[in-house]
């Protein structure tokens, strides 16, 4: 039909597959389908005279800027422009009729005063180099603009979005490790304890068969057995006391006994307390308490167990014929207890974490034991009582425990 003739009609304009322009141009009315396309294009198609009035637009432009193609013919293109763009667009049109064609992007005010931006390309119409009108295209960029700017719009948000998920990750990833440390060093709290609890057990039953399985052992023997097994007794029973009042202590089931007490007396119930371990370690220990009553408001047993255990970690921890310090300052408004040794002392790295539950110096060229809980327990009477505790030491210069309490008013 209509394409097998224009198909056979251009065979016959020339060889090698050239065209004849002019020739082909006589085939069909071009004006007309010039029409047609306006009429067919998906976008605003309009052609203006030399004064930059509408001469024609298609009828797909028209409706979208909610006008007929009859009402906009012969209205100025510059009528449809937003005022906020004006001086773009005369810029943009003298720009084509300087260089034949120009490219800007503008709002169109339709009809009904909504505003839609476009994309429009311009091209001058000549005759005899002379300019008689220009040629246009435009593509609605409305929704495209809309959102690229929601973009813009989320962009910080996004990113923000990312900064928070990766501090989460951050956060989660360290809590896990924190996880895995805490299950570590709970195994390894375990393992310790259970170590401290066969020790005195194994001596407990060790001895007892002993005794049970010689009836002639001599007296002497006899009550020396006796002592031993009696001793690791109460060792056995503070361990497991001490692993009470902690979990007590967490879990807020223990009330301090708080009374007016003298700490000067605590201090010297402490060293008598400690004397026959310290003498029989050949230790020196000196005491610097020149008040003969400093008053504090405070649960006293519980305190001097507090105290009790420092002092067992400066005995265990020093060799024999060191020495160990305690200091008794009376302040403004509180009052400082010291204890300070001369022993193995404290890796730098281990200070933060000393009062952490179940962390344990790992002391490979050394083969004291311990609970790991001792400081916990300590760092935990301290805060009961509304005071502050900091450890200083040093390896091999020795370790000092500073305790500060608040003095009672005196009546």
């Amino acid at each position: 039909m209509m394409f097998e003739q224009l198909t056979e009609e251009s065979s016959n304009l020339g060889s090698n597959n050239d065209v004849d322009l002019e020739k082909l141009l006589k085939l069909g009315d071009w004006k007309g389908l010039f029409l047609g396309l306006f009429d067919i294009a998906r976008e605003l198609f309009f052609v203006l005279d030399e004064n930059g009035s509408i001469i024609t637009i298609n009828q797909f432009g028209a409706s979208a800027l909610d006008y007929t193609t009859q009402e906009l013919a012969g209205k100025h293109f510059m009528d449809l422009i937003d005022p906020v763009h004006t001086q773009l667009v005369n810029a943009s049109i003298n720009l084509a009729l300087k260089n034949d064609d120009s490219f800007f992007e503008a709002s169109l005010v339709n009809k009904f005063e909504k505003v839609n931006r476009y994309q429009i390309s311009i091209r001058t119409i000549k005759k005899d180099e002379v300019v008689i009108g220009l040629l246009g295209v435009g593509k609605d960029v409305t929704m495209q603009r809309k959102l690229e700017n929601e973009l813009i719009d989320l962009r910080p948000k996004l990113v923000e979005a990312e900064r928070l998920i990766s501090l989460e990750r951050a956060r989660s990833s360290h809590q896990k490790m924190m996880l895995d440390e805490l299950n570590k060093m709970k195994s390894e709290f375990v393992s310790n304890i259970s170590h401290e609890l066969r020790t005195p057990l194994a001596s407990i039953v060790g001895f007892s068969e002993t005794i049970a399985s010689d009836p002639n052992m001599p007296v002497e023997m006899r009550n020396e057995f006796n002592l031993i097994i009696l001793n690791e007794g109460k060792r056995l029973a503070k361990l497991i006391n001490d692993v009470l009042d902690l979990s007590r202590m967490e879990t807020g089931r223990i009330a301090l006994n708080k009374s007016k007490m003298n700490v000067v007396k605590l201090i010297h119930r402490l060293i008598d307390n400690n004397r026959d371990l310290i003498d029989s370690r050949n230790l020196i220990l000196t005491l610097e308490a020149p008040y003969d009553e400093i008053l504090i408001e405070a649960d006293e047993e519980r305190l001097l167990q507090a105290l009790d255990s420092l002092m067992e970690n400066s005995i265990k921890f020093s060799k024999d014929g060191g020495r160990i310090k305690v200091i008794l300052n009376n302040l403004y408004k509180e009052v400082e207890i010291v204890i300070s040794d001369t022993g193995i002392g404290i890796p730098e790295k281990d200070l933060p974490y000393l009062f952490q539950k179940f962390y344990r110096v790992n002391r490979p060229d050394s083969d004291i034991s311990g609970a790991g809980m001792g400081l916990v327990f300590v760092k935990q009477i301290v805060d009961l009582h509304k005071g502050l505790i900091n450890i200083q030491s040093e390896p091999n210069k020795g370790t000092s425990v500073l305790i500060k309490l608040l003095k009672s008013n005196r009546d």
